[in-house]
């Protein structure tokens, strides 16, 4: 593999990062890559199957600091969704049964099943709070009031301060929150909706600070299949708090409802222990990172987060369309994404009559589906990449039709369902199980179209996306607020669908992960044109 310095306006190396070159095979194209300390910018010709086989350097073996970084960042996700979700099922028990009423003629209300009041959760007495559908609303949205404004300032924080310290930070805080969350609900509705718009202004840099460290520590090539096991967490997290909180409800210590925010919240400040052990914000930090493991992500550097601090070139990446179709991707996604979350219990109780114990247990099995289907598709995903000529772009592409295009269809087919609880569960488990695909597909692309900026635009993207969570279950608890109907859900449902279809469909069009001009240093670009 021959150097050469050459003038180049291309800062992209996009078919060839992750391909697989045919032999004899000639491309014009070449890979940009930035050295550390170089004050010039050297190319190598992309007849090389991937960066780090470019330069002869082999995939690391074994255990490496990375696996490490994948488990620390899969349990972190774990607990963080276990302090998120945490009212999603906790609310089943704390909210009066006679707070929902319903309108409507028979054929759109489904009959209680004959043991419903001998059911564990079919107490038609129900919980202590007497909070109509609107307050429920309201609560189950408020964690994304604090989330949409933290999420674009921690992703500038994690540039500024690093991913370790502020993942932490952020786990810490909104476990806090939820220890303390019991003793507010009971003190009032307003006390309580403070403490989860606090949990989320903690919880807005996670996924910044995911992302970043992915972007860090993993070339393009790589990214999927370690995503594919760190991300997971989100729904692991979800299945154990759905499931474990339904039972805690049920539980007659400390009154049921209350273990769910102590249980979770515990487990949530013991995790950021072993975080601030063992995670390093580069693999140049890490004390015990093995030198071949270090060799092998330095060699794909031109693809890597830069360990070098960078002014965000505000006025290129807001006039970007890559970026655009990220943004708008992250609307869709999160619309039908947190409609499950924080509404699938909700429906499972008041529509299908499910006790509180079986509502938690039966909105986690969607969650299992989903992890099941996240392990298979990153592996699929990057064969896709290193074994055939599709480009990065393509595969991000295919991962998200795949997942949201699914998921639209399926919600779609849930306005039919009508009361057969079996079938309802078979149709929730495809839509969210094969929605996991869309989380290795455009979810990925920030780290991709700049890994040097990935933070700050997952901070905003994530931004735009938590806002969303803010409206999803504003507009669901304005559709069935005294109306628990089959035909109020359908509503729910299409507008889910169609979300999903839209703003999917603007992201094939239009996005790409190609890497961007700006995401290299000003300096740098300028001194590229001469």
């Amino acid at each position: 593999m021959s150097w050469k310095m050459k003038n180049s306006e291309s800062f992209s190396g996009e078919r060839n990062i992750g391909g697989r070159c045919n032999e004899g095979a000639q491309f014009d194209d070449e890979i940009s890559v930035f050295g550390k300390g170089r004050s010039q910018i050297s190319t190598i010709s992309a007849d090389a199957k991937k960066p780090g086989d470019s330069l002869n350097i082999p995939k690391p073996k074994g255990w490496g600091a990375r696996h490490t970084l994948v488990v620390l960042g899969f349990t972190g996700l774990c607990v963080a969704y276990l302090n998120r979700i945490n009212l999603s099922i906790a609310i089943v028990a704390m909210v009066a049964a006679n707070s929902s009423t319903t309108t409507g003629n028979s054929s759109e209300i489904c009959p209680f099943p004959e043991d419903w009041n001998a059911t564990s959760g079919g107490d038609m007495t129900g919980g202590e709070f007497d909070w109509d559908e609107g307050v429920q609303g309201i609560l189950l949205g408020c964690f994304f009031y604090g989330y949409a404004i933290s999420n674009f300032f921690g992703g500038l924080a994690v540039e500024y301060f690093g991913a370790r310290i502020v993942m932490a930070l952020s786990i810490f805080l909104s476990s806090l929150s939820s220890l303390l969350s019991p003793v507010c609900a009971n003190t009032s509705v307003g006390l309580f909706i403070a403490t989860r718009v606090v949990s989320g202004l903690a919880q807005g840099p996670i996924f910044p600070c995911i992302h970043n460290l992915l972007a860090t520590w993993n070339p393009p090539q790589d990214r999927a299949r370690f995503a594919s096991a760190l991300l997971p967490g989100v729904s692991i997290g979800t299945i154990l708090g759905l499931s474990l909180g339904g039972l805690m409800n049920e539980a007659d210590f400390l009154g049921g409802w209350p273990l769910n925010f102590y249980v979770f919240g515990v487990l949530g400040v013991l995790w950021c222990i072993p975080w601030l052990i063992f995670m390093r914000d580069s693999p140049q930090k890490h004390p015990s990172i093995s030198k071949e493991e270090l060799e092998y992500i330095e060699a794909n550097e031109s693809t890597v987060k830069n360990t070098m601090r960078m002014k965000v070139p505000w006025a290129d990446v807001w006039t970007s369309i890559p970026f655009w179709t990220l943004i708008i991707l992250a609307w869709g996604d999160s619309f039908g994404f947190y409609t499950f979350l924080t509404e699938i219990p909700t429906y499972l109780k008041n529509i299908q009559h499910f006790g509180s114990a079986d509502t938690g247990l039966t909105a986690a099995l969607p969650h299992v589906v989903a992890t099941v289907v996240s392990l298979i598709w990153g592996v699929i995903s990057d064969t896709l990449i290193a074994k055939t000529r599709l480009s990065v772009s393509a595969v991000r592409k295919i991962s998200s039709a795949v997942g949201t295009y699914t998921s639209a269809l399926a919600l779609i087919a849930m306005c039919y369902v009508d009361c057969d609880s079996t079938l309802a569960i078979v149709v929730l488990c495809l839509a969210v199980g094969i929605n996991s695909c869309s989380a290795l597909g455009g979810a990925l692309c920030e780290q991709d179209i700049a890994p040097n900026l990935t933070a700050a635009l997952k901070g905003t993207t994530n931004t735009v996306g938590a806002i969303s969570g803010i409206v999803a279950p504003l507009i669901t608890g304005f559709i069935i607020s005294d109306n628990q109907t089959l035909g109020a859900w359908r509503t729910v449902f299409l507008i889910s669908a169609a979300t999903y279809f839209v703003c999917c469909t603007v992201f094939l069009v239009f996005g790409t992960s190609e890497v961007q001009p700006w995401n290299y240093p000003k300096e740098k670009r300028e001194k590229n044109k001469y």
